[in-house]
């Protein structure tokens, strides 16, 4: 019995401390002072869809309440946009703007590569975010227009929960591009991983939406991101960290219209 209760209180720290460094990396919020990792963040993969799904309450929560001030619903999607982007402290976003700058300019792996690591943005880091962020932005928009609002809520957090899971194909699937970076450092997620937050994944999809529109968003939300994944390994033979946010952020939104364009 005691050997069980010393199992269970592993067990119960080692989910927790994946928790914390999983919240840690996908949002601004500091927690790296409770306790002190001894595990790859890959290792903690199967509590992306539950730290996408927190994020998306919050996104949501923040839209529900101005809207209850009735603020217009175009003003109040633009607002709970920035409101995540501060959270995540636009963590996929960069590596979006990343990615479309690497793969769209360079002419070889190691300029890709070297692009993805400039600091600098270029035309195509802008136009992706600009254009990403507008599609994100009429998919609310389009949500929240003529309907209870607790759908676009439920579409947020849905749509935030998938696309966090969706990155963990490419890491399971592809190799690190290069020695350096997030994706040498992260490590590889585990099979028991992926399951888990799979089933994760789908509890809370299944739970907040129609089971047709649960199926179809899961459906997109990793092609979509297989897609991405397929463009890094022809373009430079493996995958980055901003590989991973270009796809977070494309399933983010792929799932956002078509949830708007069901529903409507």
């Amino acid at each position: 019995l005691m050997l069980g209760k010393l199992f269970c209180k592993i067990h119960f720290s080692k989910c927790l401390e994946d928790i914390l460094l999983a919240l840690t990396f996908f949002t601004r919020i500091p927690t790296h002072f409770i306790t002190k990792y001894d595990r790859t963040l890959m290792q903690a993969c199967w509590c992306f869809p539950l730290i996408g799904a927190g994020i998306g309450l919050a996104g949501g929560a923040f839209f529900y309440i101005l809207l209850f001030f009735q603020i217009p619903i175009a003003i109040s999607a633009v607002m709970a946009i920035c409101f995540i982007v501060i959270l995540t402290g636009a963590l996929h976003e960069d590596g979006l703007a990343d990615t479309a700058d690497g793969l769209g300019g360079g002419n070889d792996k190691k300029s890709k590569i070297e692009k993805m690591r400039d600091s600098k943005i270029g035309s195509y880091g802008v136009l992706a975010i600009l254009l990403i962020t507008l599609i994100k932005w009429n998919a609310i928009i389009t949500l929240a227009t003529g309907k209870p609002y607790e759908i676009a809520i439920l579409s947020i957090i849905c749509a935030h929960s998938l696309s966090r899971f969706s990155i963990i194909v490419i890491p399971y699937f592809s190799i690190p591009a290069s020695d350096e970076g997030l994706a040498r450092y992260a490590g590889e997620p585990e099979t028991r991983g992926v399951i888990g937050g799979f089933l994760l994944t789908s509890f809370l999809i299944f739970l907040l939406l129609p089971f047709d529109q649960a199926t179809l968003s899961a459906i997109l939300a990793i092609l979509v991101a297989g897609v991405v994944g397929l463009l890094a390994n022809f373009q430079i033979k493996g995958y980055t960290g901003d590989i991973l946010g270009a796809a977070q952020q494309v399933s983010e939104a792929t799932v956002l219209v078509y949830l708007a364009s069901s529903s409507s």
